[in-house]
């Protein structure tokens, strides 16, 4: 009985831990705030431009239809980006890089890094577009195939950010269980 409870408490302790460590990592990263952003960019577009534009972004036509078509149709900025909105808000780099469930790692390990620019620095434009490109064409095919709703690029987000954070979460357990003083 003693072992029970000791191994629940140690479940508990650790749950609240990693719990600690996802909600400090959000606030750092201010996902709130991007998305905001976002919400107002998408508040002023031209939906025939984006048309107009979607095969250079490598945006699927399908993709804008299937967003056209939920109840309340959803703003495209929501799900992809252009190379302009990369430029006037590097930061947002992260937001669509969520969405386009990518980690940061890939994105290296495909030379597309973007840790500057999700820290604000401006990409070059053919960095921009290149980056918008990757998102697109990634997210067309997720909306294309999923079933999209008003909220889906949030859940897309949300869930690429807790794979990320449960990552760090596991390197962080690392650390701890060879540092002695960090488990007292």
């Amino acid at each position: 009985m003693a072992r029970r409870r000791r191994s629940r408490q140690t479940v508990e302790r650790n749950s609240t831990r990693r719990g600690l460590f996802i909600i400090e990592n959000l606030m750092m990263l201010d996902f709130q705030a991007l998305v905001q952003c976002v919400g107002r960019i998408a508040q002023n577009y031209d939906r025939e431009a984006w048309y107009e534009r979607a095969m250079d972004l490598h945006i699927s036509v399908e993709a804008l239809r299937v967003l056209d078509g939920v109840e309340p149709p959803v703003p495209y900025p929501y799900y992809f980006c252009t190379p302009e909105i990369l430029a006037q808000h590097p930061e947002l780099a992260v937001y669509y890089r969520n969405v386009a469930m990518v980690s940061q790692k890939v994105m290296d390990d495909m030379g597309l890094t973007t840790v500057a620019y999700e820290a604000g620095q401006i990409p070059p434009p053919d960095s921009a577009l290149d980056l918008a490109r990757h998102f697109n064409a990634i997210v067309s095919a997720l909306v294309v195939a999923g079933q999209i709703t008003p909220q889906r690029h949030l859940e897309m987000a949300y869930a690429n950010l807790g794979d990320s954070f449960g990552g760090s979460w596991c390197d962080e357990i690392g650390r701890f269980a060879d540092d002695p003083a960090k488990q007292q």
